[in-house]
């Protein structure tokens, strides 16, 4: 099965950064439920330019992580609202977004205790 993170991605972060990663996978995971939030209130109030923002961030955080399928799916989320869409599909595509999230996080908490 493959990992919801790019490893190779990650132990080249490891290289550059050094211990400082920690710190860095340690602020993503808990910056992301608040975004996980907002998302989820900007489809609830059917505010496409909130639900654009906030999946454009997630989208961001994640790629700089090494997510592999989690930005996929958020700019999926991003390309719709910035139609000015939501509806069934953008639900869809949340349900995705918490999925694999949650995947990311639990995997990421893992990595971290590599240190």
């Amino acid at each position: 099965m493959a990992t919801p993170v790019d490893v190779s991605n990650l132990e080249m972060l490891k290289e550059v950064i050094g211990d400082d990663l920690k710190d860095i996978l340690q602020s993503y995971l808990e910056t992301t439920p608040d975004l996980i939030q907002k998302i989820s209130t900007a489809i609830t109030m059917e505010n496409a330019a909130n639900l654009q923002l906030h999946a454009h961030t997630l989208k961001g955080s994640s790629a700089n992580i090494g997510a592999v399928q989690l930005p996929v799916t958020c700019q999926q989320l991003e390309k719709l609202a910035k139609e000015g869409t939501i509806n069934a599909q953008s639900k869809e595509l949340f349900a995705q977004i918490n999925i694999e999230n949650r995947e990311v996080n639990q995997f990421l908490s893992s990595y971290i205790n590599t240190f």
